[in-house]
This record gives structure tokens, C-alpha cells and sequence, in this order.
């Protein structure tokens, strides 16, 4: 049986080389029996909306690129048990397909594994489900794979995703000495399964997997299919505290520090206090999510992957 596929490339992705990866993708499925409809379009709404309208004709979707097009892929075949996504991770970013335990820069054998998982290698993973009036297109609600920020690690995020040097954990590292000369604590109240708190802080997370922010360490215990998320706070902590205690993120040695707080949750609501300073949009896998307040809920098994592995 051949099965039909929409693959959407990125030719931005990967620092440059993602049009010459794109087609390599598209013929290396091809080259495997399977039916590709290109559905790569000039913008990333544009290529949402193509996908929504061709999404009943597929048998699964394919990104080809990185955690920006997880993200896109998520918004499409979230909660849509009918339509797995498939990943060939090229990106300068790559959080989910590590996550999955997917090839990495490795076409054909991320095209393989596509392969195997349309003759049913299928693995569901949670999803981050976002909802609230800021949230932005393509619209409320917005899933997400990996992890969303709303602190100092939002507004890093923010500055990270306007450049494309350096690549990788570098790249948020270069972001983190950017941004902390601008910081001030945030005034938050933290709303978890029914539990509040509020103050000053310096680094809200929201956690369904363990890395962000190309390979760092957020939350080690994170497990994408677990049907939890880990919330990661920061108390209030100064400008030198900051730069002292991102680069633990590397290996995920800031936990031990007791201004961390990590609580494994199900839901969080994320508000703004007048306790500190105007918390910055929300990002969520390296992509602008909105403004709080925010609403964030696990969607157990809502997302079907082909051919992932997960430890």
C-alpha cells in the first residue's frame, strides 16, 4: 500500500542549508514508494493553513527542519489521532527529535524511520496544550513539544530567535549575557493543580521534556510521555546570581540549587503581579507563544510520531 504524505520544508532552517536539505528530504521519501505532496508555502501561516486544508487527504505529515517545525507540525496533528507527524530533523535546533530519539541531521535515516512508522512504528508523546486571550496566530489553543518559558528564559529566548550566529547552546548562552543586564524580577502568580504562589521571580518553565534551547538541560527528570509536565521556578535572584546559574543548564546542575523549584504538575496558569517587573511573552520550542495570562495543560498521547524511540 503506498500511503500519502505532506512534507513541509523549512529553507531557512540549519543556518542556510535547509533548501538544499528540503529537497534531499523530498527525494528521499519519494525514493522509498511513498506519495509526497510538497506543501512548503512562503511563510510559516501559510504553510499551517495549506496543511489544515489538506490534512483529511494524508496519511501523515512531515517537517523537515527544526524545533520551529515540530512546533508548526504540533499545531497541525495535535489531538488529531488520525494524522501522525514524521520528522527529519535538520535544524540548527533540534529539542523534540532528540527528545523522540530520532536521527539527527541524518536524512536518510530519519526517512527511514518514517517508513517504519507508517507500517505502524507509531510512538504518542504528550503534548503542552496553551490557551488564554494573548496567545497568537495560528490561534488558541497552541500545543507545544518541549518547553514553554515566561521568564528571563522567555525573554532570552526572544533575543535568540532574531539571530543565526551562534548556533545551538551557544547561541542561548550568547542571549543570556544580552539579556541579563536588562533584567528585573518579574511579578508572577503561579497557579499549579489548585496550588498558588506568587511574588518575584526570576525563570518560569513549563516542562514536558527534559531540553531546550538546543540541548540545554532544563528539567532532567522530564519524561514526554508521561502524562505530566515539571514546572521550573526561579526565586528572585540578582543579575550576577543569573549568570552564575544559567550556564548549570548545560548539564542540568542547577536543580541543586535551592532557589530552584521543580513541581511535577498537570496545569498552570501563568499571571501578571505588581509585585516586579512586566513578565515577557511567553515562548514555547524556540517560537512566540503570547502574552499571559496563560493557561497550560498536559495533553496526554495527543501526538503521534513515526519511528520515535523514547528512552
Amino acid at each position: 500500500m503506498s500511503h500519502t504524505i505532506g512534507v513541509i520544508t523549512n529553507p531557512t532552517s540549519g543556518s542556510g542549508r535547509g533548501r538544499r536539505w528540503g529537497r534531499e528530504a523530498l527525494a528521499a521519501l519519494a525514493a522509498r514508494g511513498l506519495k509526497v505532496r510538497d506543501l512548503s508555502h512562503g511563510s510559516w501561516s501559510s504553510a499551517y493553513e495549506g496543511a489544515m486544508k489538506a490534512r483529511r487527504h494524508l496519511d501523515a505529515l512531515v517537517v523537515v527542519g527544526g524545533d520551529g517545525m515540530v512546533h508548526l507540525g504540533a499545531q497541525i496533528c495535535g489531538e488529531h489521532k488520525h494524522l501522525p507527524l514524521g520528522v527529519i530533523a535538520a535544524g540548527s535546533g533540534n529539542d523534540a527529535a532528540y527528545s523522540y530519539g530520532l536521527p539527527l541531521l541524518d536524512i536518510e535515516a530519519a526517512a527511514d524511520r518514517i517508513y517504519e512508522g507508517l507500517q505502524g512504528d507509531i510512538t504518542a508523546v504528550d503534548l503542552g496544550k496553551v490557551t488564554g486571550q494573548g496567545v497568537g496566530e495560528p490561534g488558541d489553543p497552541r500545543y507545544f513539544t518541549c518547553v514553554l518559558s515566561a521568564g528571563l528564559d522567555a525573554a532570552v529566548a526572544a533575543y535568540a530567535r532574531t539571530i543565526n550566529w551562534p548556533r545551538g547552546p551557544i547561541k542561548y548562552k550568547f542571549a543570556t549575557f544580552r539579556e541579563v543586564p536588562r533584567f528585573h524580577p518579574y511579578g508572577v502568580k503561579v497557579t499549579a493543580d489548585g496550588k498558588r504562589w506568587q511574588g518575584a521571580c526570576t525563570l518560569v518553565a513549563v516542562a514536558n521534556s527534559t531540553v531546550f534551547g538546543g540541548g540545554l538541560i532544563i528539567s532532567p527528570e522530564s519524561k514526554i510521555n508521561d502524562g505530566f509536565f515539571e514546572l521550573v521556578t526561579a526565586e528572585d535572584v540578582s543579575r550576577a546570581g543569573v549568570l552564575k546559574l544559567f550556564p548549570k543548564l548545560k548539564d542540568g546542575s542547577h536543580v541543586k540549587d535551592p532557589r530552584i523549584t521543580i513541581t511535577r504538575v498537570k496545569e498552570v496558569t501563568i499571571t501578571q503581579t505588581p509585585d516586579g517587573a512586566k513578565l515577557p511573552a511567553a515562548f514555547a520550542d524556540g517560537e512566540l507563544v503570547g502574552a499571559v495570562p496563560l493557561t497550560i495543560k498536559i495533553a496526554p498521547r495527543a501526538l503521534r510520531v513515526l519511528g520515535a524511540r523514547i528512552p
